[in-house]
């Protein structure tokens, strides 16, 4: 029977359906990740029967596949409540995007695999995936979110091991399993002697399993006991949150699901993201310049803080961590960045205009002791940042309204740790999308951080497997530092996460609720905390070294 695209294309699907059904909050039976990849390797390798060595790009197929698992897990960004050429975007353009970036590792592959032989192309293969995860966290379209090792983010048993490697360890351990799996296969079909292959595979699969499965039946959490309770209000974000609920009810409202949950021996209440909406606005009757509102210039000057203070002053001993969007006006003179905003209408003089900054951030209200501020600084492409906006800067405006604040945010280079010593408090503020960035959280522990608070608002898609999906990287980062994690969400999940990565306590969707979780405060640093992603640096590394190879051989080649 004669290979024909429609084969080739049919196997390479596969891969992608293998891949959704491992994903998490999709098909979920991460077992089979392992074996994803094998369709798309056979896939391959009919395409080269068919084509006779002839250079027919592979690459398609390959698209395919990923566009596929794109798909199929992240449907869900059409699930907004805009317009429907909003949706079309907001889904369209990271999935296409990504399925292609995901591509290109398959494309190098095949370049290296020409020049070298398979054994060199395959890994190869692993260094340029790698690699692919590694620089998908670093830039403006950063999308880290279908990054291998993040198949087992529910089952936190498989991976403590993720304390020395981080979460590309995972990525690395799927990739060789389905590439040893890839060569029993081809050996079995030609009846060649694959007993060595088996043994590597065994060794591979079996290893880390079994080595994660005794830390994990060992592990015993380090830490001073801290007492936090979650607030989980549930309130709209498309009809309250941001117009339709004024910004005191909703705090009020947040306070009092937290004090049903508090008792005298609670150290800290966490609030959402965005949970503090006061409007900031300006006062010039006086004739001079009066700031209103959560203005990070005096934010003790904030209604909203000041509530927030005589709520403590009614609880002693108990610190207050809550999201905030927050605006900070720049000092006279200062040349404002590509992500600032004029304070005054666009025909005041310039040299009498007036600069400010927004920010998805975090405040935090130890028990005695000055307000801090965090501002997020992961933020979500097209939503809070627009992307290379140095070159694209006047089209910051196009920005979706997703998460109450239009345009380009400001970010932190700082990884801030709130630290409240009458407490014991030494926290980690991880603001929504953060959660998905290892080294990020990690850079955080290694100033000191000794609980991960993570705050967030997954509403604006509904009842879909976003959310649950957003929940699992709370259970890596708790692996990656041994790090207990409490996570308010506003709508849901919220809960408590141990050090070994299991979910404690966990809502249900769209309850308002408060939940009391009891944590331990570690501050022992991991290999992790310590080193971060060594693997993505090593592939990357690798990545080049092997591409310069390859330039070299092609020029030589050219100049005979």
């Amino acid at each position: 029977m004669p290979v024909t695209r429609i084969h080739i294309l049919l196997w390479s699907l596969l891969s992608g359906v293998l891949w959704a059904c491992a994903w998490p909050a999709v098909g979920g039976l991460f077992p089979l990740a392992f074996i994803a990849w094998l369709p798309l390797l056979h896939a391959e390798r009919l395409h080269e029967l068919r084509t006779a060595g002839r250079r027919v790009a592979f690459m398609p197929y390959a698209f395919a596949a990923a566009l596929v698992w794109n798909a199929a897990c992240s449907w869900w960004l059409y699930a907004v409540s805009e317009p429907l050429a909003t949706r079309l975007v907001s889904g369209t353009v990271p999935i296409v995007l990504n399925a292609l970036l995901m591509a290109l590792p398959w494309w190098l592959r095949r370049m290296v695999r020409a020049r070298f032989g398979p054994t060199v192309g395959g890994c190869a293969f692993v260094a340029f995936w790698l690699a692919f995860e590694r620089l998908h966290h670093a830039w403006d379209l950063q999308w880290p979110w279908f990054s291998m090792g993040n198949v087992f983010g529910m089952a936190p048993w498989v991976v403590q091991w993720y304390e020395v490697t981080g979460m590309a360890g995972g990525s690395l351990w799927v990739l060789l399993v389905n590439l040893l799996a890839d060569r029993v296969v081809v050996g079995w079909r030609s009846k060649r002697i694959v007993k060595g292959a088996i043994l590597w595979l065994s060794t591979v699969l079996l290893v880390p399993l079994i080595a994660s499965l005794v830390r994990f039946g060992t592990y015993e959490e380090r830490g001073q006991a801290i007492e936090v309770v979650v607030v989980q209000p549930s309130i709209d974000p498309y009809t309250q949150k941001f117009g339709g609920m004024a910004a005191a009810e909703q705090l009020e409202r947040m306070l009092a699901l937290a004090e049903a949950a508090m008792t005298d021996s609670t150290h800290l209440v966490v609030l959402p993201e965005t949970a503090l909406q006061e409007a900031t606005t300006v006062d010039m009757s006086g004739g001079f310049l009066r700031l209103i509102g959560l203005w990070e210039n005096d934010l003790n000057a904030a209604q909203s803080v000041q509530r927030l203070r005589r709520f403590q002053r009614e609880h002693l001993g108990t610190a207050v961590l809550a999201g905030m969007s927050s605006d900070s006006l720049l000092p006279k003179g200062v040349h404002p960045s590509v992500s600032a905003r004029p304070l005054f209408r666009p025909d005041v003089p310039p040299g009498e205009q007036r600069w400010y900054m927004s920010y998805n951030a975090a405040l935090f209200l130890p028990t005695n002791g000055k307000v801090g501020a965090y501002h997020k600084s992961k933020l979500v492409a097209g939503v809070e940042l627009m992307p290379f906006e140095r070159f694209l800067g006047p089209l910051g405006d196009l920005a979706l309204d997703l998460g109450g604040t239009t345009g380009s945010l400001g970010q932190q280079r700082e990884r801030t740790v709130f630290d409240d010593p009458g407490a014991g408090l030494r926290i980690v503020p991880a603001i929504c999308y953060e959660s998905v960035f290892g080294e990020h959280v990690a850079a955080h522990v290694r100033n000191g951080g000794e609980i991960i608070a993570i705050m967030t608002n997954d509403a604006w898609w509904g009842n879909t497997p976003g959310y649950r999906q957003h929940l699992t990287f709370a259970s890596i980062r708790a692996i990656e530092n041994r790090r207990s994690v409490v996570r308010s969400a506003n709508t849901g999940i919220s809960c408590a996460v141990d050090q070994r990565g299991v979910v404690h306590g966990r809502t249900g969707w769209w309850e308002a609720t408060a939940s009391r979780h009891v944590v331990r405060a570690n501050a022992e640093h991991t290999f992790f905390t310590r080193h971060g992603d060594l693997i993505g640096r090593m592939a990357v590394f690798a990545s080049g070294a092997c591409l310069l190879l390859c330039l070299v051989r092609w020029k030589r080649r050219a100049a005979n």
